[in-house]
């Protein structure tokens, strides 16, 4: 069997990075806070600018260095290419794309709670793994023990909203913990919240038999 490839952050590195998780909870609050639209266009155009520093980076030698001065720390070597190479975005930006997508596509009383679970859950998950994982998912860089923290982390997250049934809540966890842990191309920032919101949405319809007749 294939050992998983050693991680490109050191520990120290990792937990710092997800420190930015703690704070970057200041994006599903101010989401409840302020409420549809704003949220909408604030998130939105907080990803478009992320997005765009992150072009601008691929191509310009001197915000490049600007950027990795600041946070080349934080950034996983495949997240600073050389310029001119490819466009890569950083974890920052998929965060702010994936919670313009969910405020966009899902009502906030969903994309709250799922945003705040996906974050803390994927943090726990990490910094678990990390640190105590010894038993990989096969090939995958992900452990057991990472998604065991996964699991509980999220679902002690969709408790205390209690925004949710049981059904919806474990369908949203179970599914996050299962794509977070497959090395799918989508970066999981993106894809852990989005699948984690359509899941507890379609339980919750399942549930209400609100799905149209066949």
């Amino acid at each position: 069997m294939t050992s998983p490839a050693p991680p490109s952050l050191s520990y120290t590195g990792e937990v710092q990075r997800k420190a930015l998780h703690l704070l970057a909870l200041v994006i599903p609050l101010g989401m409840a806070w302020l409420g549809s639209p704003v949220a909408q266009y604030l998130v939105g155009g907080c990803a478009l600018l992320a997005v765009g520093a992150d072009l601008l980076r691929a191509y310009s030698v001197s915000f490049s260095e600007w950027i990795r001065w600041i946070f080349g720390p934080l950034m996983r070597d495949e997240e600073l290419p050389d310029v001119g190479t490819r466009v890569s975005f950083n974890g920052a930006t998929c965060v702010l794309v994936g919670a313009a997508l969910l405020a966009l596509l899902f009502p906030l009383r969903v994309a709250v709670p799922v945003l705040t679970m996906t974050m803390l859950a994927d943090a726990a998950a990490a910094l678990v793994g990390r640190r105590w994982g010894r038993h990989p998912w096969g090939r995958l860089s992900s452990t057991v023990e990472g998604s065991a923290a996964f699991l509980v982390t999220g679902a002690g997250v969709m408790l205390a909203f209690g925004s949710f049934g049981v059904l919806p809540a474990a369908a949203g966890v179970g599914g996050a913990a299962l794509v977070e842990a497959l090395p799918l191309p989508v970066n999981d920032n993106i894809r852990v919240p989005i699948i984690a919101a359509t899941l507890v949405v379609a339980v919750e319809m399942l549930a209400a038999g609100s799905f149209p007749p066949a």
